[in-house]
């Protein structure tokens, strides 16, 4: 940490510029300057408690008011709050439709020989064969199957056939979900993200990989064509992965014990984005 040194002019024009698609939805739910500095009290508090401490000496309400300039009274009240810290990015948080769709699509029985899912039959089979009641059951034994097969019939995730065998729908990923879920993933995609950056900008560890491209002077044509190009490409490299990794967690769960890491967590993702050239397109534009 530099302590008592002043923020480059480039850092602050580049965090006016992140903030502003922030600020947006900020507005348009109505938090406000005031509820927003009480939250960005809570998180300098929590980052500084848990991130910013001396080795082998405790931290004090006094040392974290000097470090984020919140008053100690403040610190004191948040600290002894009670309240849990801020964290959207836990392992247990994914949802059981996220794990479900995981399963489908990255484990060797629910692919066929081009690792595409298998149209499964909606009840459980006599044989032991895969079956989308069989695969819910392995996922949660809270839910019915039924729950899960009526929500992806009504947004068209899956549709059935006159054999009672369930498709699942690939291209209806890349529909929106529902407005609490779109809100996780918004928490956990940005934090990572950001998490990423902000250790590359460090330089303390390996980098992590982060690579883009970016044009300007295209048609809306031509825009279209990219993101058609952009969907098809990710959503082959995130199958990929995600089988790749579902494969290590079968692995995993049937390798004898002997690994006394701390289990680790990854994230992998896509992004398209585009906007009139007529507009702000950088940090350094006013």
């Amino acid at each position: 940490m530099n302590v008592g040194t002043t923020p480059p002019p480039k850092l602050l024009q580049a965090l006016r510029y992140v903030l502003r698609p922030l600020v947006r939805l900020l507005l348009d739910h109505n938090l406000t300057f005031p509820a927003m500095e009480e939250l960005l009290k809570r998180v300098y508090v929590d980052v500084a408690d848990k991130d910013f401490a001396l080795p082998d000496k405790a931290q004090t309400d006094s040392r974290i008011s000097v470090l984020t300039g919140v008053h100690r009274k403040d610190v004191k009240r948040l600290r002894e709050s009670g309240e849990e810290p801020l964290s959207l990015a836990r392992g247990n948080r994914v949802s059981l439709q996220s794990q479900l769709l995981a399963k489908w699509l990255g484990e060797h029985a629910y692919l066929d020989e081009h690792n595409y899912p298998l149209p499964l039959p909606r009840l459980a089979q006599q044989d032991g064969t895969p079956s989308f009641e069989q695969m819910v059951n392995a996922v949660s034994k809270d839910v019915r199957p039924r729950v899960f097969l009526d929500e992806w019939l009504h947004t068209g995730l899956v549709h059935l056939d006159d054999d009672d065998l369930l498709h699942l729908n690939v291209q209806a990923l890349l529909q929106s979900p529902a407005q609490e879920e779109k809100l996780d993933f918004f928490g956990r995609n940005i934090h990572d993200h950001l998490a990423a950056v902000v250790s590359n900008l460090e330089g303390r560890s390996k980098p992590y990989m982060d690579r883009c491209v970016f044009y300007h002077g295209l048609t809306p044509a031509q825009v279209r064509q990219l993101n058609q190009k952009a969907e098809e490409l990710s959503m082959t490299a995130l199958l990929e992965v995600n089988r790749a990794a579902r494969k290590m967690i079968e692995q995993n769960r049937t390798a004898m014990p002997g690994d006394e890491s701390a289990p680790q967590r990854i994230h992998f993702g896509f992004y398209f984005y585009h906007d009139t050239d007529s507009q702000s397109s950088g940090p350094d534009a006013d």
